[in-house]
Protein backbone atom coordinates (compact mmCIF):
# COMPACT_ATOMS: atom_id res chain seq x y z
CA UNK A 1 0.00 0.00 0.00
CA UNK A 2 0.99 3.75 -0.92
CA UNK A 3 0.61 6.68 1.23
CA UNK A 4 0.54 9.96 -1.29
CA UNK A 5 1.53 13.13 0.97
CA UNK A 6 2.01 14.28 4.09
CA UNK A 7 -1.22 13.76 5.46
CA UNK A 8 -2.07 10.04 4.34
CA UNK A 9 1.74 9.37 5.83
CA UNK A 10 0.65 10.88 9.16
CA UNK A 11 -2.18 8.31 9.48
CA UNK A 12 -0.27 5.53 8.55
CA UNK A 13 2.15 6.24 10.83
CA UNK A 14 -0.58 6.91 13.46
CA UNK A 15 -2.00 3.39 12.66
CA UNK A 16 1.29 2.14 12.57
CA UNK A 17 0.72 1.01 9.05
CA UNK A 18 4.09 2.90 7.63
CA UNK A 19 7.12 0.93 7.03
CA UNK A 20 8.70 3.02 5.02
CA UNK A 21 8.78 6.81 4.32
CA UNK A 22 10.48 8.31 0.98
CA UNK A 23 10.75 12.54 1.19
CA UNK A 24 12.48 15.20 -1.91
CA UNK A 25 14.91 17.31 -0.30
CA UNK A 26 12.59 20.07 -1.26
CA UNK A 27 9.76 18.60 1.73
CA UNK A 28 12.61 17.99 4.50
CA UNK A 29 11.86 21.40 6.16
CA UNK A 30 7.86 21.07 5.50
CA UNK A 31 7.99 17.25 6.99
CA UNK A 32 10.53 17.57 9.49
CA UNK A 33 7.90 16.58 12.38
CA UNK A 34 6.99 13.42 10.34
CA UNK A 35 10.70 12.35 9.50
CA UNK A 36 11.72 12.49 13.33
CA UNK A 37 8.49 10.44 14.34
CA UNK A 38 8.79 8.39 11.48
CA UNK A 39 12.20 7.59 12.59
CA UNK A 40 11.27 7.41 16.22
CA UNK A 41 9.23 4.38 15.13
CA UNK A 42 11.52 2.95 13.38
CA UNK A 43 10.49 3.71 10.03
CA UNK A 44 13.02 3.72 7.21
CA UNK A 45 13.45 7.28 6.03
CA UNK A 46 14.78 8.05 2.36
CA UNK A 47 15.77 11.22 0.89
CA UNK A 48 15.29 10.60 -2.86
CA UNK A 49 14.98 13.26 -5.59
CA UNK A 50 11.47 14.43 -6.79
CA UNK A 51 12.01 12.13 -10.14
CA UNK A 52 12.43 9.13 -8.11
CA UNK A 53 9.00 9.77 -6.15
CA UNK A 54 6.93 10.73 -9.22
CA UNK A 55 8.26 7.19 -10.91
CA UNK A 56 7.44 5.16 -7.53
CA UNK A 57 3.92 7.53 -7.51
CA UNK A 58 2.97 6.62 -11.10
CA UNK A 59 2.49 9.93 -11.74
CA UNK A 60 -0.11 10.53 -9.09
CA UNK A 61 0.49 13.63 -6.89
CA UNK A 62 2.29 13.32 -3.87
CA UNK A 63 3.86 16.66 -2.60
CA UNK A 64 7.30 15.21 -2.46
CA UNK A 65 6.02 12.83 0.23
CA UNK A 66 5.49 9.15 -0.09
CA UNK A 67 4.83 6.39 2.39
CA UNK A 68 5.04 2.50 1.62
CA UNK A 69 3.30 -0.35 4.30
CA UNK A 70 1.23 -3.29 4.60
CA UNK A 71 -2.09 -3.81 3.38
CA UNK A 72 -5.36 -1.89 4.59
CA UNK A 73 -6.93 -3.28 7.29
CA UNK A 74 -10.61 -3.84 7.39
CA UNK A 75 -12.63 -3.99 10.64
CA UNK A 76 -15.09 -7.36 10.68
CA UNK A 77 -18.88 -6.80 10.68
CA UNK A 78 -19.08 -8.46 14.26
CA UNK A 79 -16.79 -5.40 15.42
CA UNK A 80 -19.41 -3.31 14.05
CA UNK A 81 -22.21 -4.73 15.43
CA UNK A 82 -20.62 -4.81 18.61
CA UNK A 83 -20.23 -1.01 18.55
CA UNK A 84 -24.29 -1.03 17.80
CA UNK A 85 -24.37 -2.87 21.52
CA UNK A 86 -21.91 -0.72 23.26
CA UNK A 87 -23.39 2.73 22.10
CA UNK A 88 -26.88 2.00 21.90
CA UNK A 89 -28.72 5.11 20.29
CA UNK A 90 -25.53 7.04 20.22
CA UNK A 91 -24.26 4.68 17.42
CA UNK A 92 -23.94 5.92 13.47
CA UNK A 93 -22.80 3.74 10.65
CA UNK A 94 -22.97 4.07 6.80
CA UNK A 95 -23.69 1.44 4.45
CA UNK A 96 -22.62 2.32 0.87
CA UNK A 97 -24.45 0.07 -1.95
CA UNK A 98 -22.40 -0.04 -5.19
CA UNK A 99 -20.22 3.26 -4.68
CA UNK A 100 -17.48 2.44 -7.18
CA UNK A 101 -15.46 5.69 -7.62
CA UNK A 102 -12.65 5.63 -5.52
CA UNK A 103 -12.54 9.95 -5.22
CA UNK A 104 -16.27 9.47 -3.89
CA UNK A 105 -15.41 6.94 -1.60
CA UNK A 106 -12.18 8.88 -0.82
CA UNK A 107 -14.50 12.05 -0.04
CA UNK A 108 -16.99 9.95 1.91
CA UNK A 109 -14.23 8.48 3.93
CA UNK A 110 -13.21 11.81 4.92
CA UNK A 111 -16.57 13.15 6.04
CA UNK A 112 -17.31 9.67 8.11
CA UNK A 113 -13.97 10.36 9.90
CA UNK A 114 -14.91 14.32 10.49
CA UNK A 115 -18.49 12.90 11.99
CA UNK A 116 -16.47 10.25 13.95
CA UNK A 117 -19.08 7.17 12.34
CA UNK A 118 -18.50 4.13 14.18
CA UNK A 119 -18.50 2.10 10.57
CA UNK A 120 -18.53 2.21 7.51
CA UNK A 121 -19.79 -1.15 5.40
CA UNK A 122 -18.64 -2.01 1.64
CA UNK A 123 -19.85 -4.83 -0.23
CA UNK A 124 -17.10 -7.09 -1.72
CA UNK A 125 -18.83 -6.98 -4.91
CA UNK A 126 -19.65 -3.80 -7.28
CA UNK A 127 -17.64 -1.32 -4.76
CA UNK A 128 -14.22 0.41 -4.67
CA UNK A 129 -11.63 -1.26 -2.09
CA UNK A 130 -9.50 1.51 0.20
CA UNK A 131 -6.43 2.08 -1.94
CA UNK A 132 -4.24 4.57 -2.48
CA UNK A 133 -6.31 6.80 -4.17
CA UNK A 134 -9.11 6.36 -2.34
CA UNK A 135 -6.90 7.45 0.76
CA UNK A 136 -5.72 10.21 -1.64
CA UNK A 137 -9.22 11.52 -1.78
CA UNK A 138 -9.60 11.25 1.54
CA UNK A 139 -6.71 13.58 2.86
CA UNK A 140 -5.47 10.35 4.42
CA UNK A 141 -8.18 10.01 7.10
CA UNK A 142 -10.02 6.71 5.71
CA UNK A 143 -7.95 4.96 8.34
CA UNK A 144 -9.70 6.44 11.22
CA UNK A 145 -13.45 4.46 11.59
CA UNK A 146 -13.51 1.27 11.05
CA UNK A 147 -14.12 0.27 7.17
CA UNK A 148 -15.58 -3.14 7.01
CA UNK A 149 -15.78 -5.06 3.89
CA UNK A 150 -18.93 -7.75 3.25
CA UNK A 151 -20.03 -10.28 1.30
CA UNK A 152 -23.33 -10.36 1.64
CA UNK A 153 -24.24 -6.21 2.31
CA UNK A 154 -28.02 -7.31 2.78
CA UNK A 155 -27.46 -10.01 5.42
CA UNK A 156 -25.16 -7.23 7.27
CA UNK A 157 -27.74 -4.91 7.39
CA UNK A 158 -29.70 -7.55 8.77
CA UNK A 159 -27.53 -8.09 11.78
CA UNK A 160 -27.17 -4.49 12.67
CA UNK A 161 -31.03 -4.41 12.40
CA UNK A 162 -30.80 -7.18 15.20
CA UNK A 163 -28.76 -5.20 16.80
CA UNK A 164 -31.13 -2.42 17.14
CA UNK A 165 -29.97 -0.21 14.42
CA UNK A 166 -32.54 1.45 12.85
CA UNK A 167 -31.95 1.13 8.59
CA UNK A 168 -32.18 4.52 6.61
CA UNK A 169 -32.16 4.16 3.13
CA UNK A 170 -31.41 7.66 1.13
CA UNK A 171 -33.53 7.56 -1.77
CA UNK A 172 -36.29 9.88 -3.13
CA UNK A 173 -39.99 8.74 -4.52
CA UNK A 174 -43.23 6.93 -3.15
CA UNK A 175 -42.93 6.77 0.87
CA UNK A 176 -39.56 9.08 1.07
CA UNK A 177 -39.39 11.37 3.76
CA UNK A 178 -37.60 14.59 4.00
CA UNK A 179 -34.60 13.95 5.92
CA UNK A 180 -34.84 17.42 7.96
CA UNK A 181 -37.45 16.06 9.71
CA UNK A 182 -36.09 12.63 11.16
CA UNK A 183 -34.74 13.25 14.76
CA UNK A 184 -32.14 10.39 14.47
CA UNK A 185 -32.52 9.90 18.10
CA UNK A 186 -32.01 5.94 18.01
CA UNK A 187 -28.97 4.03 16.44
CA UNK A 188 -28.50 4.97 12.71
CA UNK A 189 -27.84 3.40 9.95
CA UNK A 190 -27.65 5.47 6.85
CA UNK A 191 -27.64 3.76 3.24
CA UNK A 192 -26.08 5.46 0.53
CA UNK A 193 -26.39 4.12 -3.23
CA UNK A 194 -24.46 4.44 -6.19
CA UNK A 195 -25.25 7.73 -8.74
CA UNK A 196 -27.89 7.24 -11.56
CA UNK A 197 -28.67 2.99 -9.84
CA UNK A 198 -29.50 4.29 -6.53
CA UNK A 199 -30.21 1.71 -3.93
CA UNK A 200 -30.38 -1.92 -4.76
CA UNK A 201 -34.22 -3.30 -4.76
CA UNK A 202 -32.50 -6.03 -2.12
CA UNK A 203 -31.16 -3.35 -0.09
CA UNK A 204 -34.03 -1.18 -0.10
CA UNK A 205 -36.59 -3.39 0.77
CA UNK A 206 -33.89 -4.01 4.01
CA UNK A 207 -34.43 0.16 4.94
CA UNK A 208 -36.86 0.57 8.28
CA UNK A 209 -37.64 3.90 6.35
CA UNK A 210 -36.83 6.07 3.51
CA UNK A 211 -35.01 9.24 3.53
CA UNK A 212 -34.64 12.16 0.76
CA UNK A 213 -32.84 15.49 0.48
CA UNK A 214 -35.16 18.59 -0.39
CA UNK A 215 -33.40 20.42 -3.52
CA UNK A 216 -35.04 23.91 -3.39
CA UNK A 217 -33.28 24.58 -6.09
CA UNK A 218 -34.32 22.59 -8.77
CA UNK A 219 -31.23 20.27 -8.72
CA UNK A 220 -32.03 16.78 -9.53
CA UNK A 221 -29.74 15.24 -7.03
CA UNK A 222 -26.20 15.61 -5.30
CA UNK A 223 -23.35 13.83 -6.16
CA UNK A 224 -23.05 10.89 -3.37
CA UNK A 225 -20.09 12.19 -1.65
CA UNK A 226 -21.91 15.51 -1.06
CA UNK A 227 -25.05 13.89 0.26
CA UNK A 228 -23.64 11.87 2.24
CA UNK A 229 -22.14 14.59 4.30
CA UNK A 230 -24.73 16.72 4.07
CA UNK A 231 -26.74 13.64 5.65
CA UNK A 232 -23.95 13.15 8.03
CA UNK A 233 -23.70 16.16 9.64
CA UNK A 234 -27.46 16.49 9.57
CA UNK A 235 -27.28 13.53 12.06
CA UNK A 236 -24.96 15.08 14.41
CA UNK A 237 -26.24 18.24 14.66
CA UNK A 238 -29.60 16.80 15.45
CA UNK A 239 -28.08 14.72 18.36
CA UNK A 240 -26.00 17.76 19.54
CA UNK A 241 -22.70 16.32 18.99
CA UNK A 242 -19.62 17.60 17.90
CA UNK A 243 -16.48 16.51 15.75
CA UNK A 244 -12.98 17.02 15.49
CA UNK A 245 -11.83 19.54 12.15
CA UNK A 246 -10.05 17.47 9.71
CA UNK A 247 -7.54 19.51 8.06
CA UNK A 248 -7.03 19.92 3.97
Amino acid sequence: MKFLGPHACEEALARGELHSLWVAPAAFGRVAKLIAEARTAGVVVHRDPMESLDRRSQGQRHQGVLGEGGPFSYASIEEVVAKVQARGDATLVLALDGITDPHNLGAILRSAAATAVDGVLLPERRSATVNETVIRASAGTAGRVPICRVVNLGRALDDLKQAGAWIYGLAAGEGSRDYLDEPFDRATVLVMGAEGEGLHLKIRERCDGLLHIPMPGGIESLNVSAAAAVTLFRVIARRGTGSSEVSS
